[in-house]
This record gives structure tokens, C-alpha cells and sequence, in this order.
């Protein structure tokens, strides 16, 4: 662990003061970690590691972040199969899951059948290194109306049989209370209202709907940010904290017209809901935002990350600070993908040093990577990060 010396506050305290956009002692330092994270660093081999399971790790991910001295926003409590749709037993809606080897991919065929028709998933997993697995949509439940009528008219209710079936996933969130404590704050995945349909609806058929069918689009996604709201309940009932809500999706490629037409106010209304439940929200946009990113001033959340710099983002740090609310927490700036990995960890001190030295005096900033790094990530250099953020965090 690196040594934190003359520091006045817990982590949990610098977090929360940050969010509420008080003044504290130094720059929390927080960057963003996945599974594959605790995998590596406790070896954890392959047929031990259940991505697509409920991830019992968040006693290794705290103590992970320990070993760095990070100050902890921990996310990797946060239940997996929120989206999934399950058997109702006597119900009109019935699930069968099918994985084998598909289209040259691990895949996971998800068939619902309704009294009506059926409805077909397929999802491809790869294995991209020792601790890291990949998985993305290939074929999406909703391809026309009549699929998303079968939604409206069968899909069980979510606090009646979805939640039932995964309330010992939401549990992981106690845990992570239970072991933090005064050493940092517990945060839950909710999705935006955008990215949400992105489960059921291919992405390009989605940024066509509003053009050619303003109604079927507008139907669909009040339909699924319900089911957002619902989870935000759960997350909240088992010690959440945080609420991050996904933005990745709708980015600056719809262009702002867009945005402010046919997201905006959906976004608004989760980012408010989770407000009037006494959390927080931090909006997760890791790629481009320069287009649309004056918009999030008017969606009422708390914080926005995570600043992804060229060449994997648009956003240009200086343009943030002139443009983004001084009221809501900036998070991130730091390029995991090739910057942080591939830098000395001189090179990456001098980078955060600059980074701070140029945010500070505006405050409300949260010492993070744009996203979650590599299993091939040099521990000295995210030492290098950490003991950058401890050496010129300081507000004092």
C-alpha cells in the first residue's frame, strides 16, 4: 500500500465531500478497475474466473485497490444479470438458454417464447487474454414492433420474478459497505435510458427510430428506462451509493440536434430519480462527448467521466473546463490504453501533474483512467499514477 501522510480525511468522506462539490484535502484518486483486475493480481485462473456469473470479488477488488492505495469507488458488486429476462413459472413467457460454439464464437442463444412468438438472442464471448473476456450482442430480441409488443404484453414484472431470482447478486453491494466502511463508496451500474435499449435493439436500427418512427422509439424506450428505475431501487436498498448511468452509446456521433431531441430528457429523468432517492449519479461516456457535452449541464447529474482524450475520444481537457457546470465532478482524463501503459513512470507523473496542476483551481475533480485497463498493465506505472495523485493532489 502507498503511504498516505498528513491526510485530514477518510476516502469515504474526500468522496462524498467531492460529490457534494465541498472542499477537501486532496484530489481523490479512483481510477477505473474490472474484474480482470482482481483476476491478475490474485492469479485467479481461467476456469475459476465467471464473468458471465455473479463475481463474488469484491473483498479482492478492495483489497486490490488497498495495494494501490486508491481511494475506493467500488464497483464490482454490481449484479450482472439485471437485463436478463427469466421464466416466470405458470407464465406466458418462457426462456431457454443455449451456449455452443456459433458462427466461429463461444456464443449464448437466448430463445423467449410467448404464446405469439419468438423472440432470439445471441450473444459471442471471446477470451482476449489470461483474465480478460469479452462479450458482445450479436442478434438482439427486437427487431420490429410486433417483437417489442410481446415486451408490453408478457415480460415478467422485474421486482416480482427478476429480482427474486438475482437478490443474492445484489448482495455483494452489502458486502462491499460492510468491508469499506470509512475507506470509500459503493457504486451500482444502472443503464442510461439510450444504452438501456441497446440491450433489446440493434444500435444502428436505434439511431434510425426517432427519424422514421418518433412514436415506436419514444414507446420503447419509456418501456425499458421503468425497468432502469426499478433496479435503481434495488441498488439503493442494498447500500449503494452511486448510480453510474451508461452514456457511451449516444455519443458524439448523433450529434447534439439529436441528443437534445431524443435522449436528453430521458437521461434527465433517471439522473433526477436518482437524486430524489439521496444518491449520486456519475454519467459514463468513455468515448466522444465534444458535440453534445454542453447538454449534460442540463441533465442534472452530479458527475461526468470520463474525459477520454484523442485518439480514443474527442474531448479536449481545457474546452471541458471552460464548458462543463463547475458543479458537476469531472472524473478521468487518463488514456489507459496506450498512455499509461506504455509511459515511463516519470512520463506519467509529469502527465498527472499537469492534469491537476490545470484542474485544481476549478476543484470538483476526480483522479481517474478514461476506462478499465489491461491485464498486460505495469504495476510500476499505476504506482506512478497513484503516488502522482498523492504528490500534486493536494488542495492544501
Amino acid at each position: 500500500m502507498i503511504t498516505k501522510e498528513y491526510e485530514s480525511m477518510t476516502g469515504r468522506e474526500r468522496l462524498i465531500k467531492t460529490f457534494k462539490c465541498e472542499k477537501v484535502d486532496r484530489v481523490p484518486i479512483a481510477p477505473f478497475m474490472n474484474f480482470n483486475a482482481a483476476y491478475r493480481h490474485f492469479d485467479i485462473p481461467q476456469e475459476k474466473q465467471n464473468w458471465k456469473g455473479n463475481h463474488n470479488l469484491v473483498d479482492k477488488a478492495i483489497e486490490l485497490s488497498d495495494y494501490f492505495g486508491f481511494d475506493q469507488l467500488q464497483r464490482l458488486g454490481t449484479p450482472v444479470h439485471q437485463y436478463d429476462e427469466k421464466n416466470s413459472e405458470g407464465s406466458k413467457w418462457q426462456v431457454e438458454t443455449e451456449s455452443r460454439f456459433f458462427n466461429g464464437h463461444n456464443s449464448e442463444i437466448t430463445i423467449i417464447t410467448t404464446p405469439e412468438k419468438k423472440l432470439r438472442q445471441v450473444k459471442e464471448f471471446k477470451q482476449i487474454s489470461r483474465y480478460t473476456l469479452v462479450e458482445a450482442i450479436m442478434e438482439h430480441y427486437i427487431k420490429d414492433k410486433s417483437d417489442f409488443d410481446q415486451f408490453v404484453k408478457y415480460q415478467p414484472d422485474f421486482n416480482d420474478v427478476i429480482y427474486p431470482a438475482i437478490k443474492d447478486e445484489f448482495m455483494n453491494l452489502n458486502i462491499a459497505g460492510e468491508i469499506l466502511k470509512d475507506r470509500g463508496m459503493v457504486l451500482g451500474f444502472a443503464g442510461g435510458a439510450f444504452n438501456m435499449l441497446n440491450n433489446y435493439r440493434n444500435l444502428e436500427l436505434l439511431l434510425m427510430d426517432p427519424l422514421t418512427d418518433q412514436g415506436f422509439y419514444k414507446t420503447m424506450i419509456e418501456f425499458f428506462s421503468k425497468r432502469i428505475l426499478q433496479i435503481i431501487d434495488k441498488l439503493f436498498e442494498h447500500g449503494t451509493d452511486i448510480v453510474e448511468m451508461g452514456g457511451n452509446l449516444a455519443t458524439s456521433i448523433v450529434g447534439a440536434d439529436f441528443f437534445q431531441k431524443h435522449v436528453l430528457e430521458y437521461e434527465k429523468n433517471i439522473a433526477d430519480y436518482i437524486i430524489k432517492k439521496g444518491g449520486f449519479s456519475i454519467y459514463h461516456n468513455c468515448g466522444d462527448a465534444d458535440k453534445i457535452m454542453h447538454l449534460y449541464n442540463e441533465m442534472g447529474i452530479n458527475a461526468y467521466g470520463y474525459l477520454t482524450p484523442p485518439p480514443y475520444g474527442d474531448v479536449n481537457l481545457d474546452r471541458v473546463l471552460k464548458v462543463i457546470d463547475k458543479n458537476i465532478v469531472l472524473i478521468g482524463n487518463i488514456d489507459q490504453i496506450d498512455f499509461l501503459k506504455r509511459s515511463s513512470p516519470k512520463q506519467i507523473k509529469s502527465k498527472v501533474k499537469e492534469i491537476l496542476e490545470k484542474i485544481k483551481p476549478r476543484g470538483n475533480f476526480i483522479l481517474s483512467t478514461t476506462d478499465w485497463w489491461t491485464d498486460d498493465m505495469p504495476y510500476e506505472n499505476i504506482k506512478a499514477f497513484a503516488e502522482a495523485g498523492l504528490e500534486y493532489g493536494s488542495y492544501q
